[in-house]
């Protein structure tokens, strides 16, 4: 009887050593597959041109939740943060005219920070929001900005506080970005609760339109009920 007790327990052994074996293989190939995935990902970000680089983000995004992408794919990060600065850090001329000037490849590499989070994407949102030149793209930079939230120091708020007062006749669409942003970095953050009312306040107060400035009176009450 001991002896058949051995075997079984040798038996279970063998097979659970051979089990995690091959899901271990199995993981590792899929690993790699991903890996060369990104790195296919690269190359035809970097030689092609706006429709290729486009398309290359459309697919990451699209694939985005099964493949399980996060910050810890570094060349992926990598690779969407070279794209978020596609004509504006990153300039190429021709003739002296430029050439890579691609405002919706920025765009969607902001939705895609936003989707990675962590400090990476952070600080390269916060260089598209003070950076860029298309109103749509910073627009899309204060929405990924609330979802990735703020760190410890305040730096978000600060740099959409800062964009809002440095930025001449600000589209509508990007002042609604704004108010959003802030309510949403701002909400059970008491730190940030009154360099927020301010700049709301400062919006609520500006010569804008009717549903701006009570787009701002909301986010205002919102932050009120969220502190009491």
């Amino acid at each position: 009887m001991k002896k058949i007790n051995v075997l079984l327990l040798t038996l279970i052994f063998v097979l659970s050593s051979i089990v995690s074996i091959f899901t271990q293989t199995i993981e590792d190939k899929m690993l790699k597959k991903r890996e060369q995935r990104i790195l296919n990902y690269r190359y035809q970000a970097k030689v092609g041109g706006r429709l290729q680089k486009s398309t290359v983000l459309d697919n990451i995004l699209e694939e985005f939740e099964e493949s399980k992408y996060s910050e810890k794919d570094e060349k992926l990060v990598e690779l969407v943060i070279y794209l978020s600065e596609e004509g504006t850090i990153r300039q190429e001329y021709e003739s002296n005219l430029l050439i890579n000037n691609f405002p919706e490849v920025r765009r969607k590499s902001c939705m895609l920070l936003a989707k990675l989070g962590g400090e990476q994407a952070r600080d390269a949102l916060i260089n598209v929001l003070t950076n860029d030149t298309s109103s749509v793209v910073k627009a899309e930079a204060c929405i990924a900005l609330a979802q990735v939230k703020d760190n410890t120091t305040g730096e978000v708020l600060r740099a959409l506080v800062f964009v809002y007062r440095s930025t001449y006749k600000p589209d509508p669409n990007f002042i609604f970005a704004i108010i959003n942003s802030v309510k949403l970095i701002a909400k059970g953050n008491a730190a940030a609760y009154g360099d927020a009312i301010l700049i709301l306040s400062e919006i609520q107060m500006g010569q804008y339109n009717r549903k701006i400035r009570e787009a701002a009176y909301d986010a205002i009450q919102s932050l009120h009920d969220s502190e009491d």
